[in-house]
């Protein structure tokens, strides 16, 4: 049986929400004008430093310096100090690095993105790093992500990966989804995604597992 991610020491979620969102307001100012998934990887990375765990992204060192560097120039590099939590942060993560615990679950993940990956959007393998990771918490995944619902996250794999959410018929959650989306197609058993069994709404989505 697979394993949610550790669960980190307790911080208010109301505290949480509103560094994140203001680390997010931060990244914006140094978005261009119009791009449609600066809100998310904002809200992404925001909600990242609110926790203090650039890892939580989902996004390598080097994955996210290039993300950075492509969609909040400056961010890094400049002297806003809104942002100084980001720039001491991946100092920091720079030489510690990412540890997946789960690196099994997180390959069937990128398999499957990236089987159902657009062709269009420069940003998608990011995308895929985030969720692959975001699968192993045991929260639902928009709120997970720092996003304002489940909306949001149907809009993003719209964009990203528009074939696999047309397969979701029934409306299923979509970690749930994904997980089992997964599985197959490396012709495996169903399974849950690692995180779900320790979330809140787990008897609705298994209740044979109740």
């Amino acid at each position: 049986m697979m394993d949610a991610v550790p669960v980190p020491p307790f911080i208010s979620d109301a505290s949480i929400i509103d560094r994140a969102q203001r680390f997010a307001h931060a990244l914006l100012r140094h978005a261009p004008p119009v791009h449609p998934d600066a809100g998310f990887f904002a809200a992404v990375i925001g909600t990242s430093i609110a926790h203090n765990d650039l890892a939580r992204s989902g996004l390598s060192p080097a994955e996210l310096h290039d993300l950075l560097d492509y969609l909040f120039p400056g961010a890094l590099t400049g002297f806003d100090t809104s942002l100084s939590a980001l720039r001491e942060q991946y100092a920091a993560y720079v030489g510690t690095g990412t540890i997946d615990p789960q690196p099994g679950f997180t390959l069937l993940m990128r398999v499957l993105l990236d089987a159902y990956s657009a062709p269009g959007p420069d940003t998608t393998p990011w995308v895929s790093s985030i969720l692959a990771l975001a699968c192993l918490r045991p929260d639902h995944l928009w709120r997970d992500l720092g996003l304002s619902g489940r909306e949001d996250v149907t809009v993003l794999l719209a964009r990203h990966y528009p074939g696999l959410v047309s397969r979701n018929v029934d409306n299923v959650r979509w970690k749930k989804f994904l997980a089992q989306s997964a599985c197959e197609h490396a012709d495996l058993p169903a399974a849950a995604a690692p995180g779900c069994s320790d979330c809140e709404d787990h008897a609705f989505c298994y209740p044979a597992a109740a």
